[in-house]
């Protein structure tokens, strides 16, 4: 029998039910369930439901099959770190508002579930950057890696390097680097290009660029990245996928592919055109 772990976040009430139903559809299944503490918590005093578990867990088990992911986009992320290098199947089920990482909606997922119980589903990859940063241990962001500036008055300069090819200085608020999956999150909103998450790239993105002649780049996926920063401050911020550190300004960041993969499961037949036009309106008329 599969194993599966669910994670999630706290859910508006009307949303309760189809939770219940899919947990309950599971349970009935005989699937051993190992579910996270702070999600678990949550079922038990917000929903007073209690699932039969086999574990209330804070980190991943080794012996897992699946991961189940219930809430939006940001919650989709944060599991995504848990599985880390695992590379196990993850099944997102949209809870919040937009869900473009997600593949289901809350109130389908009960009857589409028995497609992962009797192994009918697809596996989509998604590409991972690796950050590095000195000696230690890489680090992996699915959607992006961004530079930004701490103060709110003067810019940052970011010095860009392509296989230590000098490539640009960017004065500005911060720099991006997404993959494919971060092009329609934070790279969009700084007027970055959409990529088909199939394409092996990654793209640079300013944020509030002084330059008029700065614009976002696309670069292929096998070349390593590296930026530099020189900022008034001591020190500036790193984000990776919306977790913040603070570094001391002399921290080189060094990017790249990793060499792993996040496996996404799709229970029915996926099209990232179809994700466009109905998650961001691609293409919708404006006028009548």
């Amino acid at each position: 029998m599969k194993k599966i772990a669910i994670f999630g976040s706290r859910h508006k009430s009307e949303q309760a039910t189809p939770i219940k139903a899919l947990i309950l559809k599971l349970e009935e299944a005989g699937t051993p369930l190992y579910i996270e503490r702070k999600f678990f918590n949550f079922l038990e005093q917000d929903l007073d439901f209690h699932p039969a578990v086999c574990g209330v867990i804070d980190t991943l088990p080794e012996h897992i099959d699946y991961v189940i992911c219930m809430g939006g986009d940001g919650t989709f992320l944060r599991t995504a770190h848990h599985i880390g290098i695992s590379q196990i199947p993850i099944l997102g089920v949209n809870t919040g508002r937009l869900g473009f990482l997600t593949d289901v909606d809350c109130h389908e997922a009960s009857e589409l579930i028995t497609h992962l119980l009797e192994g009918n589903y697809t596996i989509e990859t998604r590409s991972l950057l690796e950050i590095q940063l000195g000696d230690n241990p890489p680090a992996y962001a699915l959607n992006e890696a961004a530079i930004l500036k701490r103060e709110t008055g003067s810019m940052i300069r970011v010095n860009a390097y392509l296989n230590e090819d000098y490539l640009a200085a960017y004065d500005a608020d911060g720099l991006i680097v997404a993959t494919p999956s971060g092009s329609t999150a934070y790279s969009l909103s700084g007027n970055g290009p959409i990529i088909v998450p199939s394409c092996k790239t990654f793209v640079l993105t300013p944020i509030a660029p002084h330059s008029l002649n700065m614009r976002p780049l696309v670069v292929p996926d096998d070349m390593e990245i590296r930026l530099e920063v020189d900022t008034r401050n001591r020190n500036y911020l790193l984000a990776l996928d919306g977790k913040t550190a603070t570094l001391p300004y002399d921290t080189s960041v060094i990017l790249r592919r990793a060499p792993h993969d996040l496996k996404m499961i799709r229970l029915r037949p996926h099209s990232f055109a179809e994700t466009l036009r109905r998650k961001l309106m691609w293409g919708a008329a404006v006028r009548e």
